[in-house]
């Protein structure tokens, strides 16, 4: 069974993460798809979060705006990290072209990011990856 268009994408984005040298670096090989587990939880790390598809008319073929949420956690003791780590990760993505056989059509763009600081957590940046796909 082929994989869905969600996970091809899912898949695209965090090997295009591992490839480029300075995020890898910065993290330390720390790229999950997932939260992750207890004896990976060394910060900084690069983690996949929620994931988005919303439907979009474009003639008679259906077509989708796929959202990827990504989350960089640190723990140092200011925001620095984390923000520097995210921004290198948003250049590594903006512009990229994910698989055109898999009925992508337009490249990864960045459409928001933000953060989260709590006193007592690491601090966390978040930033959306998104495309859009026509399902063939």
């Amino acid at each position: 069974m082929q994989a869905s268009p969600e996970l091809t994408f899912l898949t695209a984005v965090l090997a295009r993460l591992r490839a480029t040298s300075v995020v890898n670096n910065a993290v330390r090989g720390r790229i999950f798809d997932d939260v992750p587990d207890e004896g990976d939880r060394k910060p900084p790390w690069i983690h996949a979060g929620p994931m988005n598809a919303q439907r979009v008319e474009m003639g008679c073929s259906a077509a989708w705006d796929l959202r990827l949420r990504l989350y960089v956690e640190s723990a140092a003791f200011d925001r620095d990290e984390a923000w520097t780590i995210a921004r290198a990760a948003m250049r590594a993505l903006e512009g990229q072209e994910p698989p055109a056989a898999d009925g992508f059509t337009d490249r990864l763009t960045i459409r928001q990011s933000g953060d989260v600081i709590d006193p007592l957590a690491v601090k966390s940046v978040f930033f959306d990856v998104a495309t859009r796909l026509i399902d063939v």
